[in-house]
């Protein structure tokens, strides 16, 4: 992977790759002190587009609700404050990673079809772009 995403952009990745929309991500956290829905959809997708930055709390949270590795994420987070690091290997259209793989059929888990590629990303539309398919 050429430019690694940053952080949001794979929280986003993962929350995709899971079938969950900012809403249902919202519904399923709390917060402290309770912040309305509506808030915690605003802060998510403030999240997403690194206009905010995810406390370690919010992390786990949203671990919580949607699969992600947190190596992955602290190495992106790392990245894009200027660390000079190797990219994490993931896959261009799902973030999915070694540690952190699809599961096809809730069963099988994904495997590598090429460097960036993941086999569950290689048959959906889009992929050869690297973008996700809704």
């Amino acid at each position: 992977m050429s430019n690694p995403p940053t952080p949001g952009t794979y929280l986003k990745m993962r929350r995709c790759a899971a079938g969950l929309s900012v809403a249902d991500v919202a519904a399923k956290i709390a917060t402290s002190p309770r912040l309305a829905e509506h808030v915690r959809v605003e802060l998510i997708e403030m999240i997403e587009a690194d206009e905010a930055p995810a406390t370690f709390s919010t992390i786990v949270v949203l671990n919580n609700v949607f699969s992600f590795d947190l190596d992955v994420l602290a190495t992106l987070a790392r990245i894009s404050f200027g660390a000079d690091l190797p990219a994490p290997e993931i896959c261009r259209v799902c973030g999915c990673s070694e540690y952190d793989p699809c599961h096809l059929d809730g069963r099988f888990a994904c495997s590598w079809h090429n460097r960036d590629l993941c086999t569950r990303c290689n048959g959906l539309p889009g992929a050869v772009q690297g973008i996700i398919a809704a």
